[in-house]
């Protein structure tokens, strides 16, 4: 019988591996692919691709009625060692996770706009926004915005993976010690996302700021991981989402945290990827290493050099 958590254990650090080495070639690639003509068309904004009449003021405020009971669901869930929450409701993920930063709400607010925080997401690539109403204050309150993103884990792009591109709305509040953006999609041109909703809020602690982000979403796999989900263990494919979302929302909130301190430096995936990647190798390999003591016979130790040079050996099995 194979051993199913070491089997786990190895397949999660290899796909690590292979993520990592994804990241390193497709960066490597879009790098030697860029020219400075191509940044001006790269960084122009992409059409909504949905009428932005056909959404009323009920449909926004529906938006809230429609996450609110996935809020409590998933808040039920105790949290890892990590501060992760998840489950599946049938094959999407509800998913939570949250983080404190050491910087007063006033001031992480006033450098970082709520309404902007979707660009800040790990392996964003682009998109548009189309505010639809504003508070007093000239703030978005209603919007539609299209988010453009890279697939990830990377080895889902190697995959033939598409592009996620969703069109969703959103809402804004703003309140003293809180602010909330809620979104539901309602377009994904190229049929990458079943499923994609959520929200991130900013709430005053006595820390500084907390920043939850919450995601119920379900993306479509390229026809190799289709065809290879339905046999894997449960264990094993649980792992390799909890290792996707880990990875993914990690990198988010270091880039949220990082903008609401007033940097603007971005966080990247790829951030120290080759420079660890044998240490990551060599993880990944630990568990498809045989035990101490597993060997069915003792490596053979060098016992002479003849006058010709040649090295001989003396044999030491030892049957088990």
């Amino acid at each position: 019988m194979p051993n199913i958590p070491l089997a786990e254990v190895a397949l999660r650090r290899l796909l690590t591996v292979v993520d990592q080495t994804a990241e390193l070639a497709t960066g490597l690639a879009s790098a030697l692919r860029i020219s400075p003509n191509d940044v001006a068309p790269r960084t122009a904004e992409t059409p909504l691709g949905v009428d932005v009449l056909a959404f009323g003021p009920s449909e926004f405020e529906a938006v809230t009625g429609h996450l609110e009971p996935l809020d409590q669901l998933i808040a039920a869930v105790p949290p890892d060692a990590d501060g992760m929450r998840w489950r599946y409701l049938d094959e999407a993920v509800l998913f939570r996770c949250e983080a404190e930063v050491p910087t007063p709400f006033d001031d992480f607010t006033a450098s970082l706009d709520i309404s902007r925080v979707i660009g800040l997401t790990s392996g964003y690539l682009g998109g548009s926004t189309d505010v639809r109403a504003r508070d007093e204050a000239g703030r978005p309150i209603r919007q539609l915005e299209r988010s453009i993103s890279r697939a990830q884990p990377a080895y889902l792009a190697l995959s033939g993976a598409d592009v996620l591109d969703v069109c969703k709305l959103e809402t804004i509040d703003y309140g003293l010690d809180k602010q909330l953006l809620r979104w539901r999609q309602v377009h994904s041109a190229n049929g990458s996302a079943v499923q994609d909703d959520g929200s991130v809020s900013f709430a005053r602690t006595p820390g500084g700021t907390g920043v939850t982000v919450c995601a119920y979403q379900q993306f479509a796999l390229p026809p190799l991981w289709r065809a290879i989900t339905p046999v894997l263990w449960p264990a094993v494919r649980r792992a390799l989402v909890e290792d996707a979302y880990r990875t993914s929302f990690r990198i988010t909130l270091s880039t949220i945290a990082a903008h609401g301190q007033g940097s603007a430096e971005p966080v990247g995936e790829a951030a120290g990827a080759a420079s660890s990647l044998w240490d990551t190798v060599a993880r990944a390999a630990e568990p498809l290493s045989p035990p101490a003591g597993w060997a069915p016979w003792r490596p053979m130790r060098p016992g002479y050099t003849d006058s010709s040079g040649f090295r001989h050996f003396r044999p030491e099995r030892q049957p088990r």
